[in-house]
This record gives C-alpha cells, structure tokens and sequence, in this order.
C-alpha cells in the first residue's frame, strides 16, 4: 500500500523550494525532518534541503510545526522547483517489530475471495503485504491499527487500503485470525505501528518478545500504567483523608466579625459559648498538619456531609476563598482571633441578611494541588500535551525518534565557558550539555553530590538561546519540587545578561527569622556593583551630580547657601569645559553671567525704601510730564546712582533702566510729537516693587522664581544632552540610568524583566498557577519550548507530571535517586497497604521515584530497542575532600551498579588545620553511656547532643571563617541538640534559632554564607559545610540476633533496631554534606555487631575508615 492510498489520513499539504535537483517520482513515501530550523526531505538515503511555503491553507510557520510532529509524508507532485507534499500525523505511534503467521486457512480464505489466483500461502503473504504494509524494507515498515479503550493487549485490528485485519496473539505467536472489508466505527485511536512487520509463513514465524509486545500495546488499550494507577490510589487516599478530618471537626457558625488590633488579623463571634467550647476541643484533638489552616464562608461546605467529588463541593478553586491561620481560640470572649492567609487584606464573609458565616477546615491546598495534577495526567495520557511521545516514554516504551540530526550542537561558548573553573567542564559535563542541547523529547541527568548539576543547568540555559531562531522570551520554564529548591537554581540564571524571573514563591510570615531577597533583587546587586566600580573610574558623572546637587540648594538654600553654590557651580562649568569640552549654549551662558551677579541684601531693600516718595513722583503723563517730568526724572537717577555707588551692587539699578531714565531726560518736549510713556510706567512700577518690603516667610523667601527655576533645569539639560552626543560619555550616562532604576527595581523593571527574560522559575505545583497563567496561557494551556527539573527525584510522580505536560521540544530531569526521593504520608501509606487489594509490589511502586523508573527505562530501551541515548550521570565530585568522595562513591554508587565517581579537587585543597583533627577527615565519637530515649513519636540521645554542642562550639571559636552542620535522622534529637547548645557556657542557639554571632561567617573566603545550620536530612540535601557532625542516636538492642530468622523476619527485626539508618539515599546525603571535615557519633557496639554489616553496610566501612591514616576513633 502506498501511503497516499490510506483512507483514514486526514492529509495535509504543504509546499516547498526544493533547494537542490530533486528526482522523485509521484506517491513516494518521504521523511521530512528539521536541523537547526533548516527543512530537510529524505529519499532513498539522499538529503534534500527545502524551504517551506506559506499557502492559503498554512502558513510556512505552522508547516514546521507539523514537521515537528514527526508525521508521515509522500511526495505529490513537482513544478520548476516548487514541490507538494501530502502527509499527516498519526495520533501515536509505537515502534514495534512484528512476525504475523499466515496459514492455509487464511490462503484458503483469500483464495475464495477472488483476492489471490490460488490457495498458495506465499500469494497470500504478498497481498497481505501489499494491502497492509507501507514500505518495501521489512525494517523500516508501517502499519495502521486502531484501538478501543479497554481492548485486549492480545488483540491487533490492522487497517489497509480496503480491508481491516485482525491478528491474535496465539500460543506465543501473533497469527492472522479474520478478514473483512469492514471499516472500523466509534470512538478509537489510530496508531502507527513502525518496525521490522512481516507477514510470515506460520512455520516460519518467530515467537513474540512477550515483555516488549505487552507494554507496547498496553500504553495504547489502556489510560495509564500500573505505576500511574497507584499514585492515583495515593491521590485519591490524600484527599478522602482531608476530607476525613475535615468533617472530624466539622464546622463553627459565626454571627460577626471586627478588624483586630494588627492588619490582616480578625476577630470572630460566636454567640453559643458552649459550641465554642466543643470546636476548640476537636481542634486541639485533630493531628494538625504544618500551616493548617480554615477557611469562612457563607454557605456549609457539601463535602463536611458526604465525600462527593471535588467539583461538586462548592469548594471548586475558581471560587475566591477566605482561608486564615487560627491565632487564639478565647471562649471566654466567645471569639477567635484569625490571621487572613492572603497578603492583601479582606474583611471576612458575612451574610448581611442572616448575620452569619462558617467556619470549618480548609482544603484549598490539596484541592487545588490535585486539580493540577489531575489535568497533566489527562493531558499526557491522552496525548494532548504538546510531546506526543512522553505518554510512551513514561510508560518505559520504545517510541519512534527521527534518526537524522546532520549537526551535533556543541557545548562550547565564550559564555558558558565562564561558567565553569577552568573554562573547561568535565567530560560528562560537556556530554550532558550536548544531550539536553540535541535531544528532541527526554534528557535525564544524574547529579550525585558535589557534581556540578546547577553549573550544567546553567549552562543548557545559555546555550538553549544561544542555538535559537525564534523568539527567546519566557522559551524556559526552570522548576523544582520546592521554594528553596527553585531559589538556588534561580539565583544563578543570567541568560543574556536578565535574570531568570521568580514566578510565586513561599509566602512568609512576617515573624519569619529570614526573609525572601527578591529574584530581581539578587541579580542586579552585582550588576550594581560592577557599574559602580565603571562610573566611578570616570570623573564626568561624579561633576554632574555634584552640579545637580548645588542646583538643588541654589533652589532652596538661604542666601549664603545660594553664593557658594554659585561658585560652585561656576567651579564645575569650568572643569567640564577644561576636560571634557562642553559649554553652555550662548543665551544660557548669557543668563548664567547675569545670574551670578551679587543681588542685593536686606539692608539694601531698607535704603531703596527710602526713596519711595521719590520714585512714585515720576511723571507719566503728558501734562504732568511738561511740568516737572524732566526733573523728576535726573533726580531719581542720580539718587539710584549714588546709592548704587555706596552699596556697590548693580542690581539697584539695571543698565536697561538707567537707559529709560536718561531717554526721558534728554526729551524733546517742544516736538509737536506724542509721547509713549510706557517704558517710563513699566520702570516705575518695578522701582516701586523693589521698594516693597517682603512679608512672605523666610523659607519661602529663600525659593527662586519659577523662571530662574526653568533656566537652571535648561542649564542641566543643556550640559546633559552636549554629554550624550559625546563618544566617551555617552554610554556612561546610559550604564548610570541603568544603576540607578536596578538600584530599586520599580514595576518598570519588573515588567520589561518578564517580558524579556528567557526563563520563568516556580515549584512544580506553581507552574501551573495563576500568576505562571498571566505570562504564559495560550489556547487554555501553557506551554514552553524547553522545561528544566531539577531535584526532580524529590518531586511525586503526579508533581512531577505538572511541568513535564507542558514541555514541547526539550525535557530535562535532573536529580539523584540515590539522595532523598520524594515524601510519602506515612498515614495514607498505613491505610493504603491495610487494603485487599494492595500488594508488596505497589508499595514498591509507590516507594519509587518517577525519576529513578525513567532512568532504568531508558537505559533499557537504549540497550534492547537501540533508541537514542538519554541518560548521562556526572562523574566527577568537587565538593569535599577525595578520599570522603571516594567513600561516597564505593559506598552509594558502585556498590548500586552505577559509575564510579572522581573527585576533581586535590587534597590541598581541604585543609582546615583544626586542632584535634590535623591531617584528618573523618572521625567516629563512639559514646556508649546512654540508650536511646524516646522523645513523643521520635527519638534522641542526650549525651550525643551534649558532646556534639561542645565540640562544635569549639571549632566555630577556634574556625570562625568555617561553616559547621550538624544533622540527625530524628526531629526528637534535633530539639536535644538545640537546648544543648543554648546552654549559657555554649550560646549557640536561642531557642530554635541560631543566635547572631554564628549566623553568618564575617571572615575568610566565604564571608556571608551560612556559618551554622542544625537540622534533620530533609534540611541538608543540595547544602554543604566545611564540617559536619552526624548524630546515629540509635544504640545497640538487648537482644540482635538474625540467625534462624526468615527473611521478612529478618527484614522486620533491623528495621526496628536501626530506624532511618537503613534508608540508604537518606544515609547517603547526610554523610556527603561536608567539604573538609565528616565527625559522626554513635553507639560503637552497634556499628560493629555483625547484623549492621547487613543492615547499613555504609557505617561499618566508615568506622573501617575512621581506624585508618586519614581518621580517628575517639
């Protein structure tokens, strides 16, 4: 069959310029792919390049997109050099090889039918070949099958030319079972099936590969896998659990509400005490989980009486909610004291009719947490995402990749050579670079501690725009399971010289020890540094605003303030002339020298008031004029003269006056002409104001009139615009209105940043959120061209998928399943595993990151199915010392059949010469005076915390310019810890807080880093310090015997007596979190009994390694 011959296509065509000779003939199968944006079509292993045309019924943008899509073409017909090409896009396809056995009866069949001359088998093959095969190379075939939801993995419906074809999968054999020219109905999804398909004489057929063919077929006869099936499970527990408690405390009717004593804090009333009474006790009864909240309503919420599904609630996330923290329960005064959740105040809900509202827990969070993950799994398993092929790949199935890429994009600029030590990264640096850069769907990158991941990371985001030809702007989402997580990765993105734009973020109460430093903030205070270190080199802007500034006082300075900025003023005008050649134009220089001349003081004012009388007998009129005028006249200028000459100013009496006076003096007054007097009225009235005295305040005195005010602004923007017509100022100029707005990033700046900012930033959840809604929605989805993951171990599957659905040319993963995996409900995991149903391999499932299962998949299609290669893991460490990162290796790589790890650092470069430990990197404080004690439901050890807070004190005094960490695997004895080191002769902590001194390292090469953090695993992972305690707390049982023991028995027995220490990527963080220095203490008869070797194998090699040259056991 050709492929143009195929009735259920829904084709498409496109034209081109063909840019070589090009020989095809019509109908002829082709593949079209995109290079570096450059159009390319493939034909009997010849390339061609072409240029896409737009035509009236698609544009050549939306061509390239089809491309994309990696669809199905066949050449239509050539004019000159202008082609046409008919295609269309499958809506999947699954590379499958296929060997169908054909029988007799079959032939018998075809024979009957008039299809074949005889009942021979071999013609039987061939019209089966022919009627349902497109290409002639058995390895490069294609079949059409449909498939129905719910259909049986061991049933295939082919589709041909004129026929449908249905095969079986027969005692493990796929054989031809029925023929009919029925055409296929209902709702179905057409799928191309590519590879090695043959139709085969039975006796000849080859067995099917079970494992390939079933999850093959499953992905397209079922919604989703058994992996996804579970964390569905685990959904659905999370939210019939929140609503469980939510109706445990059911709900509180208010009757009024008043604005407390603080902003966003509110008062509720209630008018039955007793009901108040009962409400707090349910609260205090109900596990609260961290920041749980309540939220007030008008109306009962649906689900406090049934479980009914999430948009039948009236709880849908679309609605604004009132949620708050309760702050005081006081029944005494029948109230509660709230705190609104949201930044922007609002008065809570009230019926005006009824006087009421209700109280009860708020869902909010988890509702709308899985209304997002719900649409990215719906998007991806029905194939709307914008990468078709991420719903096979998550399924671990082989998936149809162009196999033609003529240029391998390199990991070399001028830019991201910058980013790394050296100029040069790793090997497996540089080849996780160029996979992100050339992969066309999935990239996985592995990043054990100390990798350099976040450098790699940065650097694909600078050579993913670097490599583009479309438009940059907001092409890369960055995101992360959580805040801290996303602030890290953040911080370091400065694509094309803009910071990566911070989109959400963890709301902070304003109690908070440490605030959130904006995303833009942190960006530009470098920026600002540099350009100020630029600006100052040259003395230029330093004489501006130094002229700005005596402008400012001229304006608004008391007299002897506005003569020295007058010569001030003058000083600069004759600097910048002297280095700089720039002068006032003419009639500002003209106004300035007018200006600067002395004006007249107070007592000056005085003795001009004296002449008054004197001035207002000036003559202005004719007849009075002819009288007198003329003496009236001589008489006032010799008396503003005189005075003019003992007070010696000029600005009695102005040369433009003097000339009116001594016109009218030398008056022909016999002329039979008439006289304009009103040069002579114009003098006289401003005499006489110069007479007046001044009653308006001092202050305002002080100002200059609005046109002496217009002229200095002229007189700055005169020198300002001579300067930026200057080939060595004007770009400082420009680099110093930069400085000034990055000094304090308005919304202007906000806005041109996300606006042209390459990458949006936010937690997996956030990515779907409203503000991430306003930048990026489009056709009721958001979509970018390339996502980046990181920690995307610790992210749920469902989490994960949020991001994920909404990339369309580049994924990339990156994480460690060998560090902390994502967080389960130990509750919802209790009551999952209580079910009939659930079995040990769901709790596996369940207990497996998404990021670890797609990393054995696609090392096992790239193994078996020979598909691209998409996992790299980073072999080089460069965080701590080499022999800790060769223990690291051994210990949680090797020993898991994952590549060795090098260290790139040499030891000199880990020397801390602290007292005690000289020449050291490790030690083991083995104290055995004290069992393990319980602390509510977790754990501590007293004498370890005590020990620890002592020893720590010590190095921070001793080492103020190194950073110590100290972790534990139990909360219990991390509250031990903190009381130790609160101890006065310690003063480590106040309360759970670090006190100042030892907050922030003030000295050395790290100053400002974090000096001292306390705190369990979950607090550590992507940390580091120059020293790291480690408390064990657990201590040996009484009784640790394994021997005669089953397996599961055995299991159970060490889980209780070592807790978290068996959890090996738990272990592995916690001993790989310092640089120079790793001191663990414990109970050393428990690191040595026989059953640990079994049970965390990791402690006895460390012990193993405290006993020898480079440690010490004490």
């Amino acid at each position: 069959m050709k492929l143009h011959e195929f009735k259920l296509a829904q084709l498409q065509i496109v034209q081109a310029e063909c840019l070589e000779k090009l020989d095809i003939s019509e109908n002829h199968q082709v593949h079209l792919f995109l290079d570096d944006e450059q159009c390319y079509l493939e034909f009997e292993n010849h390339i061609y390049p072409i240029q896409l045309n737009s035509t009236s019924s698609i544009t050549a943008s939306s061509a390239k997109e089809l491309i994309k899509q990696n669809g199905l073409w066949f050449f239509t017909h050539k004019q000159n050099t202008t082609i046409a090409l008919s295609g269309f896009v499958p809506e999947a396809r699954t590379v499958l090889d296929l060997d169908i056995a054909v029988d007799e009866a079959i032939a018998h069949v075809l024979a009957d039918d008039g299809k074949i001359a005889q009942n021979d088998i071999q013609l039987a093959i061939d019209w089966l070949t022919e009627e349902f095969l497109v290409g002639v190379d058995h390895s490069k075939s294609v079949a059409f099958s449909i498939f129905y939801t719910n259909q049986s993995e061991h049933h295939i419906l082919l589709i041909g030319q004129n026929h449908q074809l249905e095969i079986r999968a027969i005692q493990g054999y796929w054989q031809v079972d029925k023929i009919s020219k029925k055409r296929p109905k209902g709702n179905y999804r057409l799928v191309a099936l590519q590879g090695e398909i043959q139709f085969k004489d039975h006796s000849s057929a080859k067995r099917m590969d079970n494992f390939s063919y079933e999850i093959a077929l499953k992905e397209h006869t079922t919604q989703h896998g058994d992996y996804i099936d579970v964390w569905k499970q685990y959904s659905n527990a999370q939210w019939e659990d929140a609503v469980r408690r939510a109706n445990q405390i059911n709900y509180l009717k208010y009757c009024a509400c008043e604005a407390a004593h603080k902003t966003g804090y509110w008062y509720i009333y209630v008018e039955d005490r007793e009901k108040l009474l009962d409400f707090e006790k349910k609260w205090d009864r109900l596990d609260r989980k961290k920041d749980e909240q309540v939220q007030l309503s008008l109306t009962i919420a649906e689900w406090l009486d049934n479980q009914l599904d999430v948009k039948e609630t009236g709880l849908d996330v679309e609605k604004k909610s009132w949620r708050a923290d309760i702050i005081q329960i006081e029944p005494q005064n029948k109230r509660i004291l709230l705190k609104f959740a949201e930044k922007r105040d609002r008065r809570p809900p009230l019926n005006e009719n009824t006087q009421q509202g209700f109280l009860f827990l708020s869902i909010f969070a988890i509702n709308i947490q899985r209304k997002r993950q719900q649409e990215a799994l719906n998007l991806i398993t029905s194939r709307r995402n914008p990468m078709p092929s991420l719903h096979g790949l998550l399924q671990g199935i082989e998936v149809a990749t162009s196999d033609r890429t003529l240029r391998k994009e390199k990991w070399k600029s001028t830019k991201t050579k910058a980013l790394f030590k050296g100029g040069r990264p790793t090997i497996k640096q540089q080849e996780a670079i160029e996979l992100g850069l050339n992969s066309s769907d999935l990239t996985i990158i592995i990043g054990p501690p100390g990798t350099g991941k976040t450098q790699v990371i940065t650097a694909l985001q600078q050579r993913i725009t670097e490599l583009s030809h479309e438009s940059i702007q907001r092409s890369i989402l960055l995101t992360s399971y959580q805040h801290d997580a996303v602030d890290n990765v953040v911080d370091r993105s400065n694509v094309m010289g803009i910071a990566g734009l911070r989109v959400g973020g963890k709301i902070r109460n304003e109690d908070d020890e440490l605030h959130g430093v904006d995303t833009i903030e942190k960006w530009a205070t470098p920026i600002q540094k540099d350009l100020k270190a630029l600006i100052e080199s040259n003395d230029f802007l330093k004489l501006f605003r130094n002229l700005e500034d005596q402008v400012l006082k001229l304006r608004f300075g008391y007299a002897e303030q506005k003569q020295k900025s007058i010569v001030e003023i003058q000083c600069i005008f004759d600097k910048l002339s002297e280095k700089y050649n720039i002068y006032l134009s003419h009639d500002l220089k003209k106004w300035w020298e007018d200006f600067k001349e002395p004006k007249q003081s107070l007592p000056v004012v005085s003795k001009i008031m004296e002449l008054y009388p004197l001035l207002y007998s000036l003559r202005t009129k004719k007849s009075s004029f002819d009288d007198d005028g003329v003496q009236r006249c001589r008489l006032v200028l010799a008396s503003l003269q005189l005075l003019k000459q003992q007070e010696n100013t000029q600005t009695i009496l102005l040369a433009e006056e003097q000339e009116v006076l001594e016109h009218f003096i030398h008056l022909n007054l016999h002329a039979n002409e008439d006289i304009d007097f009103s040069a002579l009225i114009e003098l006289k009235n401003k005499l006489l104001d110069r007479c007046l005295p001044d009653f308006r305040p001092a202050n305002i005195q002080r100002l200059l009139d609005e046109d002496a005010c217009q002229k200095l602004d002229d007189l700055l923007k005169d020198i300002n615009g001579k300067a930026k017509k200057s080939k060595t100022l004007a770009h400082l100029i420009a680099l110093d209105k930069y400085r000034y707005h990055l000094m304090t990033p308005t919304g202007d700046i906000r806005e041109a940043i996300a606006h042209y900012t390459a990458v949006l930033a936010a937690t997996c959840q956030q990515s779907a959120g409203n503000a991430m809604q306003d930048l990026k929605l489009f056709d009721n989805k958001i979509v970018f061209e390339n996502v980046i993951v990181d920690e995307a171990a610790r992210a749920t599957p469902l989490d994960l998928m949020i991001p994920m659905a909404m990339a369309k040319r580049r994924l990339i993963l990156v994480g460690d399943h060998r560090q902390l995996p994502h967080m389960l409900d130990d509750k919802i995991e209790k009551e999952l595993s209580q079910q009939e149903d659930w079995k040990t391999v769901q709790r596996e499932m369940l207990e497996q990151s998404l990021f670890q299962r797609l990393v054995e998949n696609m090392q096992r299609l790239e193994e078996e199915k020979q598909q691209p290669q998409r996992v790299v893991m980073l072999d080089t460490q460069f965080r701590m010392h080499p022999i800790l990162g060769d223990f690291i290796s051994k210990n949680f790589y090797e020993n898991h059949k994952l590549p060795a790890i090098k260290s790139g650092r040499p030891e000199t470069g880990f020397i801390h010469a602290i007292s005690g430990y000289e020449d050291l990197v490790c030690g083991f404080k083995s104290i055995s005076n004290e069992k393990q004690q319980r602390f509510g439901t977790s754990w501590h050890r007293p004498s370890e915390a005590q020990w620890i807070a002592q020893e720590a004190k010590r190095i921070l005094d001793e080492k103020p310019e190194l950073s110590v960490g100290v972790i534990s695997f139990y909360s219990g004895q991390i509250q031990s810890i903190f009381k130790a080191m609160e101890h006065p002769q310690i003063g480590l902590t106040t309360g759970n807080k670090i006190t100042e001194n030892y907050r922030m390292i003030s000295s050395g090469k790290n100053i400002g880093d974090e000096r001292l953090r306390i705190g369990t695993v979950d607090a550590f992972q992507g940390k580091e310090f120059d020293v790291v305690f480690v408390s064990l707390v657990r201590t040996l049982p009484n009784e640790l015997n394994v021997e005669k023991l089953t397996d599961l028995e055995k299991d159970e027995l060490l889980t209780r007596a070592y807790g978290f220490l068996r959890v090996d990527n738990r272990l592995n963080v916690a001993l790989s979190r310092q640089r120079s220095l790793l001191i663990v203490t414990g109970d050393r008869a428990l690191v040595e009994h026989p059953a640990t070797q079994d049970a965390v194998p990791a402690l006895p090699a460390f012990l193993k390694l405290c006993g020898g040259q480079h440690g010490k056991i004490f």
